[in-house]
């Protein structure tokens, strides 16, 4: 038996999804049971990182500490995407730490920079390095605001134009320098 009492993420559609560490667990409102979903029956993976839903795709974001992904749609299909896991050219950090949303496009906050889901087809998109010259930093939170794309980091928070032709070019991320700390380590934003 795991542990259930240190749920890590809340997801509220068709059926409420509860992530721990271990494993996702949803109450169906149809029979009001309560149901696991865990690697024995579906799930990809072990380690849950974060979770995350898309209403415009209605699909589970399940994201792992190895980096691994899940994509559950309403209708209990589990479609795995292990695309930042499997890639050889990605040294250090594969964490994900937070997953943002717009439209049918999934922003992944990742240990080295923010990978670009497109759910509709269910591919990466895009991939960013935002730190100074490209380098890797560990992304932890991706939030928009005001025609910006906002990221913490561990090194302070970067933004671009949201709408920029190129985010992938590290050229048109900027350092929050007004911020009264700008070089802590930022976790969270809301909006």
């Amino acid at each position: 038996h795991l542990p259930y009492e240190k749920v890590i993420g809340v997801e509220l559609f068709e059926q409420d999804f509860a992530a721990t560490q271990y494993d996702l667990f949803y109450y169906d409102t149809q029979d009001n049971s309560v149901n696991i979903l865990n690697k024995i029956n579906g799930l990809s993976d072990i380690g849950i990182s974060t979770i995350g839903y898309n209403k415009s795709q209605r699909k589970l974001f399940v994201a792992y500490t190895n980096a691994n992904v899940d994509l559950i749609d309403n209708d209990g299909n589990i479609h795995n995407m292990s695309d930042i896991k499997d890639n050889k050219n990605i040294v250090g950090n594969k964490s994900i730490n937070h997953v943002f949303f717009d439209g049918d496009l999934a922003y992944v906050a990742c240990g080295f920079g923010i990978v670009v889901f497109d759910l509709k087809k269910e591919e990466v998109k895009d991939t960013y390095y935002i730190g100074s010259q490209g380098d890797m930093v560990n992304v932890t939170d991706i939030a928009f605001y005001n025609g910006r794309i906002y990221a913490c980091t561990d090194d302070g928070v970067y933004y671009a134009t949201q709408d920029a032709p190129n985010l992938a070019n590290y050229a048109i991320w900027h350092f929050d320098g007004s911020l009264i700390h700008p070089h802590l380590a930022y976790t969270e934003t809301e909006v």
